[in-house]
């Protein structure tokens, strides 16, 4: 789809994800035992026939840049004028008008910064993405769609029914819409386990045309009456043909601690690892070496992910481990998702716990959070 441009876009990221995302963005969070969260749109994108791509990038994304570097490893290859590029946040001085300080906290300023690059781009279209929701959806099936229709922007849904029983959405959209699948009203929505109510739940994806997006981002700028370009389209629904295009297979929302812990655990149920599994071989990472498990003959692993370069000689249940974690003789983890390089000193005890990269829990210690509210350690922490 060499007329289609894929953007994903971080300015739109609502972060409660507490100290995961101190210094990092959201896309940036490692998840499932070796992904991170915006390898999902960048798979998505590639498998979709998209090569070129930009990321709408704020003050956090450090980390990202370096996961994501030339988009290779998704395919996305540069010496075809393709590739990944990096639209920077807009940095604002302290003598700055005070609608700009405001203006800063969502995506509306940043577009309209970057609107020579819009501007100078030859994509016919654009595919809008978040990078904290995770779905497969083949977005060249979507531009189908919404050339079809005669929609001036299609969006992407999830019909949450009751078996949806793992949703937990905060900052969410429910769309209303027609008998014809025209959205006649965006409405916020929260979810939180177990209360579930049937919904279509807004994935903060589109296509739009690219001139479209200019002129909305432009006359939105000039009014300054809001600073997401979402709750620009929702409030002229009326005036802008919108139209939803449903996504039938796995989504998990991260926008929070809570949300982030409810789909992990969600993993290691046998339908939630079913539904995830469905054609994860389209789905890419930043390639690294792997090096093999170690598990000592006293070590007990129930029901949980283990990723390569884990050495293991204490009790892991229901938990998922990434690269280079280290749980020593007499330890016990259950219930929890401990990140790279972790380690867990002898007869250290946790349990519904979210520890981040090159944590040491100290022999002994005894960490125990809820499954609403799991106790979450900060990078390089020594507990």
């Amino acid at each position: 789809m060499k007329n289609v441009l894929g953007m994903i876009n971080l300015m739109d990221e609502q972060d409660d994800l507490s100290t995961l995302t101190r210094n990092r963005c959201v896309a940036a969070v490692p998840f499932a035992g070796k992904y991170r969260l915006v390898d999902f749109a960048l798979s998505n994108m590639s498998n979709s026939g998209i090569q070129k791509v930009v990321v709408l990038a704020n003050s956090k994304a450090e980390s990202l840049l370096e996961h994501v570097g030339d988009g290779q490893d998704w395919g996305l290859d540069a010496s075809q004028e393709g590739g990944v590029s990096i639209l920077p946040p807009v940095s604002l001085r302290m003598d700055d008008a005070d609608h700009l300080r405001t203006l800063e906290h969502g995506d509306l300023l940043h577009l309209y910064c970057h609107l020579d690059y819009l501007k100078s781009c030859t994509e016919t279209y654009i595919l809008l993405a978040p990078s904290s929701v995770i779905y497969r959806s083949n977005f060249e099936n979507m531009v189908d769609y919404h050339l079809s229709s005669g929609a001036e922007i299609t969006v992407l849904y999830k019909n949450l029914t009751e078996i949806d029983r793992h949703a937990h959405i905060g900052h969410a959209y429910n769309l209303e819409m027609n008998d014809h699948g025209r959205v006649i009203r965006a409405v916020p929505t929260y979810h939180a386990l177990p209360s579930l109510t049937l919904q279509n739940i807004d994935l903060d994806t589109m296509v739009i045309e690219r001139n479209l997006l200019i002129d909305l981002i432009e006359k939105s700028m000039k009014s300054g009456t809001e600073i997401y370009l979402k709750n620009v389209i929702w409030a002229h629904l009326d005036d802008i043909y919108v139209q939803g295009y449903a996504n039938h297979g796995y989504v998990a929302i991260m926008d929070s601690v809570d949300s982030y812990y409810a789909h992990s655990m969600h993993l290691l149920q046998p339908q939630g690892w079913k539904q995830f599994m469905i054609n994860q071989e389209s789905v890419y990472t930043r390639k690294e070496e792997e090096q093999q498990i170690a598990c000592h003959h006293q070590a007990l692993v129930r029901n949980s992910f283990v990723a390569p370069g884990c050495r293991i000689e204490g009790y892991v249940e229901n938990s998922i481990l990434f690269p280079g974690v280290t749980i020593s003789s007499g330890a016990s983890v259950k219930n929890s998702v401990i990140m790279h390089d972790c380690t867990i000193e002898a007869s250290a005890y946790l349990d519904r716990v979210i520890l981040d990269k090159q944590v040491i829990v100290e022999r002994g210690a005894v960490l125990c959070g809820q499954y609403a509210h799991p106790f979450v350690a900060e990078k390089s922490g020594i507990l």
